[in-house]
């Protein structure tokens, strides 16, 4: 018997749903895990499975809109949280369990903010 994760970056989970249950449906052996990164969920949105536990650790609103990390745990899997304390001013989302022995830590690295603008290239005019 193996042990399996799924890692994804949803990108907004909530409007991806459907594609996201299409393709699990399509497996033949669901993942014991599943770690979903930019889940972009609030607390108004509940997630739920017949098939997983839901442990979810949202970004705070203060730290605008995006991110926010999921891990689903197959209903019949034991597991537990591990508290992970950040140091610093770190923009890390991180949520970790502890389940079949194994920990398992879901991080999202979030792109710099502000966002530096893009660079700006400057073609030569062409002269004849």
């Amino acid at each position: 018997m193996g042990f399996s994760i799924l890692q994804w970056n949803s990108r907004y989970i909530f409007k991806k749903r459907h594609e996201f249950k299409n393709y699990l449906s399509a497996l033949d052996d669901l993942p014991d895990v599943l770690c979903i990164q930019e889940s972009h969920l609030t607390p108004k949105y509940q997630p739920s499975t017949p098939d997983y536990q839901v442990i979810r650790k949202d970004r705070p609103l203060s730290k605008g809109k995006g991110g926010g990390l999921m891990v689903c745990v197959k209903i019949s899997s034991d597991f537990s949280n591990i508290d992970v304390a950040l140091q610093g001013s770190s923009n890390l989302e991180v949520l970790g369990i502890v389940v079949h022995g194994f920990s398992i830590f879901n991080i999202y690295n979030p792109p710099p903010t502000p966002r530096p603008p893009p660079p700006l290239i400057f073609y030569p005019t062409l002269q004849k």
